[in-house]
């Protein structure tokens, strides 16, 4: 915040009187994750982007239907994990866990330790599911102090994680599955639906045709398209009309034999179709 203020005292004021409580994950009442990002609306809209080009009853079942695999595929990976926790939450214990053998533990009474490491020190608590890192309740993940503690007292460490780490949870969440919708003559309308008429929307199309990508943002990186022949930048080399750049190297000479020769002349540095004997030659 202080950082803030030199950079912009408007900001700051700004962000000072919203609260702390609306940005910063700390301060925050509730409980969410630790990041906001935009990948699940990125990925669909990459997986859609041919099928955005078909007309919308037929965009809409293409959606279904991918869904419906989706939910398939992720449903039966979830049942196939082994252990009690996902993958991910698996992987990041056995790297907790390594960390474990080079700290000191001491208890204080059955659910309180003193974690040691390097003159640094920790407190946990396997009751309340806390630790003076903060990590243990702000993730309600076990951090690797609360593992080691878990570890003298030979506890579960599944027991140390939230319901939203574990393999059930996962399994629940692709439970329901993604029916067909069928024929639409085999469709049950009721009849208000049935009897009202959809018009055409009151929009005029816009001139040229229409954008097929998206306008990327600040914070990505733009790649500017250069010319092979003349150097610059703006064009390539199918539509370069400048005069090809001069290379001030070396020259290389090469061979007759690996030069490009005509198959009716026999000359060096054309084809056939530039041929200018082409059309006097007799087949």
């Amino acid at each position: 915040m202080e950082e803030l203020h030199r950079l912009h005292k408007g900001a700051f004021e700004y962000a000072i009187a919203a609260g702390p409580h609306k940005w910063s994950r700390v301060h925050c009442p509730q409980k969410r994750y630790r990041l906001m990002t935009t990948n699940v609306a990125e990925c669909i809209n990459s997986c859609l982007k041919f099928a955005r080009q078909l007309p919308m009853m037929t965009l809409a079942e293409f959606i279904r239907n991918m869904l419906q695999k989706w939910f398939h595929d992720r449903h039966a990976a979830a049942r196939s994990i082994r252990h009690q926790l996902t993958d991910a939450a698996h992987l990041v214990i056995l790297k907790r866990v390594e960390k474990c053998n080079y700290m000191t533990v001491n208890p204080v009474d059955w659910n309180i330790f003193s974690v040691k490491l390097k003159g640094n020190q920790w407190t946990v608590n396997l009751h309340l599911k806390t630790c003076t890192c903060n990590k243990f309740q702000m993730d309600h993940f076990p951090c690797s102090h609360a593992l080691a503690a878990a570890k003298e007292r030979n506890l579960d460490f599944t027991s140390l994680c939230a319901d939203y780490y574990k393999r059930e949870t996962l399994i629940n969440a692709y439970s329901v599955p993604i029916m067909p919708v069928g024929h639409p003559s085999s469709w049950v309308v009721p009849s208000d639906i049935a009897s009202r008429v959809v018009l055409n929307p009151k929009s005029k199309r816009q001139s040229g045709r229409p954008m097929e990508g998206r306008n990327a943002s600040s914070s990505e990186r733009t790649t500017t398209q250069s010319c092979r022949r003349c150097g610059q930048s703006g064009h390539n080399s199918w539509r370069c009309s400048n005069p090809p750049m001069v290379n001030e190297g070396p020259s290389i000479s090469v061979p007759d034999e690996y030069r490009r020769k005509c198959s009716i002349c026999h000359s060096i540095g054309h084809n056939k179709q530039r041929c200018l004997e082409k059309d006097s030659t007799v087949e």
